[in-house]
């Protein structure tokens, strides 16, 4: 079962809206395929037409371990952004695609070896796990090197039963989180992904419980999907969603008008529960301006993650400094594929990434009620 390699284990976006707001858009996935089985889940979908889900693939850490030496070592550079990307030390994505923690870690340990690799040549690592068995690795994970975002989705087990058949029962991630916060670690709670009439009405108990296990962050994001991916939860669930998302571009997402409304309650309450706040983008446009934070991620103090700009978030703080900002005025910002990031801005695509963002004559400037927006006091 485990005799397939995973070939390609680190990776950047070729082409979508991550390479430009995400803050670690270069994952590095140590298992291609996961037993956690999320009804909701994107790279479930992604995968799983080509055969790549149910049969767990492991990837090769000595493969890592060249491709750091190559570009770190030996300063080898190539034209594909990722060595780019690892020459300036941009912090891994442990568990961007499936988790590197799912139950066959304890076996094959592909995650430990690449950690240790990567403690190795002190590079920093951002991980994203449902599983309780990060917390075994306290005497491996670097508290200066890492980060660790644990994802937290339903309060219910009932509910957890149905739409993440094979991840571990919420309070054992709850468990996970308190654990982690007092053996120092930086944490983040992900609110991930929020699906309006199924999970969205745990709000206030969710919050309550992520503040209670001591993590100073919380990260939300909305689920997207395709028609596919709406029906499993719809059969998992026996609800009718039909209507309640919208296509836009690829995906079906939640109506950005109510979506801005319940950030704003969402950022209320983490901010009640003492903790920062801030949005993951699932690819419309994102409002910055309720993020407490400079980083998507909530990581703007660590000091292996704060050199890292995401021209989204960049072009926002630039818009509202300047009142208008041309392509020149970016080009300080650092981004892992600059053809992209310049065929979106001629093309005015920061329109559809950044909240509030109006595009005339290759300018961007603030719409007049984002400005509006703006003047109160979030």
């Amino acid at each position: 079962m485990f005799s397939e390699i995973y070939k390609r284990p680190i990776n950047l976006p070729r082409t979508g809206h991550e390479l430009v707001t995400c803050h670690y858009p270069l994952r590095l996935d140590t298992y291609s395929g996961c037993i956690h089985n999320c009804v909701y889940c994107y790279a479930k979908n992604l995968l799983e037409k080509r055969g790549y889900w149910k049969n767990v693939r492991r990837a090769n850490p000595k493969h890592i371990e060249n491709l750091l030496e190559n570009y770190i070592d030996k300063g080898e550079v190539y034209n594909n952004g990722i060595s780019h990307a690892i020459l300036r030390k941009v912090p891994f994505r442990l568990g961007g695609l499936t988790d590197c923690f799912q139950n066959h870690e304890r076996d094959l340990r592909v995650t430990e070896q690449v950690i240790e690799i990567l403690n190795r040549y002190e590079y920093p690592y951002l991980i994203v796990t449902k599983s309780p068995l990060v917390s075994e690795y306290t005497d491996l994970i670097e508290n200066d090197l890492s980060y660790i975002q644990i994802t937290i989705t339903t309060l219910r087990e009932d509910l957890a039963k149905i739409i993440e058949p094979g991840a571990p029962k919420p309070l054992e991630r709850l468990e996970t989180l308190k654990n982690l916060n007092e053996s120092g670690y930086f944490t983040a709670a992900r609110f991930s992904p929020i699906i309006p009439y199924v999970n969205l009405g745990e709000t206030k108990a969710l919050m309550e419980a992520y503040s209670n296990a001591g993590t100073k962050h919380v990260l939300v994001e909305f689920f997207r999907g395709t028609v596919k991916m709406l029906e499993n939860i719809e059969n998992s669930l026996g609800v009718n969603l039909t209507g309640v998302f919208e296509k836009r571009g690829y995906y079906y997402r939640f109506n950005l008008d109510k979506k801005i409304i319940i950030y704003k309650k969402l950022k209320s309450l983490a901010n009640k529960h003492g903790m920062s706040f801030s949005i993951c983008s699932d690819g419309d446009p994102v409002p910055f301006y309720l993020n407490d934070t400079e980083n998507c991620c909530g990581s703007d103090y660590l000091n292996n993650f704060n050199g890292v700009e995401r021209v989204s978030s960049a072009l926002f703080r630039e818009v509202k400094l300047e009142g208008r900002v041309t392509i020149e005025n970016m080009k300080k910002y650092w981004t892992p594929v600059p053809a992209i990031f310049e065929k979106f801005w001629f093309r005015g695509a920061f329109e559809r990434f950044v909240y509030g963002l109006k595009w005339s004559d290759n300018i961007y400037f603030l719409d007049k009620n984002i400005k509006k927006e703006l003047e109160q006091d979030y």
